[in-house]
């Protein structure tokens, strides 16, 4: 429990890793009624939103990726997807207020995909370890994107936000992407398997620890490239920054084993 600035008291959500998370049987059934209502499709075109440049080139509408929009995106990636994440935590628990985002504890599920491992949400199938175009029948490209060593590494790391915040977007984040294959391979449609929420959560994790270590780095954005579209002036770079003083959407995170 903590209190806002207001001193109102306020229950801290805890996300929990997937491999011990004892709720699927209550996540599941709400995840498929977010489906039913329409709520999940329209969270996941937010990820999917484009936009056409004056000269023709088509380009990501919201600048969440490095690897997408450059500089500006590398330093969007982890406060947008930290609002993505509270945007689908609220959806969730409007449906069960008792759930909370578990997250893909790569290092000890190490590829069961535990709790979802049969549940895609909107996305039809799954290609475990294999690489985008890779022949299915291959054994190519099969090996494990993350290692407790990587994860720890990136943890403990200390230095400025912009080469953090751009190497994990690369190898854990993008390699989780495409070992899980099917529609996480493809960046517009990600959101459309369940754990692409999971994965995100651990990312998030990770950001969030590396903030203890590191309290005077920002992402040092202004004006509106610090605005987290579509969201308005609800989330900023600023005002997303703390997960412990996000009101009723703060949160905290179950520490791996």
């Amino acid at each position: 429990m903590m209190l806002d600035q207001q001193g109102e008291e306020h229950m801290t959500i805890n996300r929990k890793r997937n491999v011990t998370y004892d709720r699927w049987p209550e996540f599941r059934p709400a995840v498929t009624a977010m489906i039913a209502k329409g709520t999940y499709e329209r969270l996941a075109r937010i990820h999917a939103a484009q936009k056409i440049e004056p000269d023709g080139l088509v380009r990501s509408q919201h600048r969440m990726h490095g690897a997408m929009f450059g500089p500006t995106g590398y330093r969007r990636f982890l406060p947008w997807h930290r609002a993505y994440l509270i945007a689908f935590e609220r959806e969730l628990r409007a449906i069960d207020s008792s759930l909370s985002l578990p997250y893909w504890d790569w290092d000890n599920d190490q590829g069961r995909m535990l709790g979802v491992e049969n549940f895609f949400a909107l996305s039809p199938a799954r290609n475990p370890g294999l690489a985008p175009g890779v022949d299915a029948q291959s054994t190519e490209d099969r090996a494990w994107f993350s290692s407790e060593a990587q994860t720890q590494f990136y943890e403990n790391y200390t230095g400025d936000y912009y080469p953090f915040t751009r190497s994990l977007e690369g190898r854990p984040h993008g390699g989780g992407h495409n070992w899980v294959g099917g529609d996480m391979s493809n960046p517009r449609i990600s959101p459309n398997d369940i754990i692409f929420w999971m994965h995100h959560a651990a990312v998030d994790r990770i950001w969030a620890k590396w903030q203890t270590n590191n309290p005077g780095e920002r992402a040092f954005l202004s004006g509106n490239d610090a605005r987290l579209d579509p969201w308005g002036s609800e989330f900023t770079i600023d005002n997303i920054d703390d997960i412990s003083k996000l009101g009723d959407d703060s949160y905290s995170y179950e520490d791996p084993v």
